[in-house]
């Protein structure tokens, strides 16, 4: 079979339009999913304070403990995950293991002034090793951040064993009417 020129250009012009189409389809979906306004940013360390809430509730063989994060910043952030957290002791060292974490995620929006928090549990070293050690102060990396906070924080952990835990960030100071602006 022989393709005239005109069957040509009506195929090709078929084909653009059809091209078109698709394209115009995908255009539309593309700017119907579009966020109407930019997405709030994660929270940056420098923007975020740590601190914990005394005393803590003791139950089972664990002690438990309010660690807030407070928004110091001038706008809203996000946060996403757990927070890296260690026991130093007065040189800055590192004692025992990090804590390990679990639990559900979700992104927490703070508003600027705004706090979270998360649970940290510590089980009594006495009951897990036979020679704790004893820290002076948390390092609290904010979720997905490099640079930490320190905060004052006595107590003791077993140095081979996990016996700290902290889960998820929450939205809200832990300590209700409480925040660190």
């Amino acid at each position: 079979m022989k393709l005239t020129r005109r069957a040509g250009i009506a195929g090709i012009s078929l084909s653009a339009a059809a091209i078109l189409a698709t394209t115009a389809a995908l255009a539309t979906t593309a700017a119907s999913a579009a966020p109407s306004r930019p997405a709030t940013p994660s929270c940056t360390s420098g923007a975020m304070r740590v601190w914990t809430g005394e005393p803590g509730d003791a139950a089972a063989g664990h002690t438990f403990w309010q660690l807030e994060i407070s928004n110091i910043g001038h706008h809203a952030c996000t946060l996403f995950g757990y927070p890296g957290v260690s026991l130093v002791n007065n040189s800055g060292h590192q004692v025992g293991l990090p804590a390990s974490h679990s639990g559900p995620r979700a992104l927490v929006t703070l508003a600027a002034g705004g706090t979270a928090h998360v649970v940290l549990s510590i089980a009594d070293p006495f009951i897990v090793c036979a020679h704790p050690v004893h820290g002076s102060m948390l390092k609290v990396f904010a979720p997905n951040q490099f640079h930490a906070e320190i905060t004052p924080f006595s107590v003791s952990v077993c140095p081979h064993k996990v016996t700290m835990h902290v889960d998820a960030v929450h939205p809200g100071a832990g300590i209700p009417g409480f925040s660190a602006s």
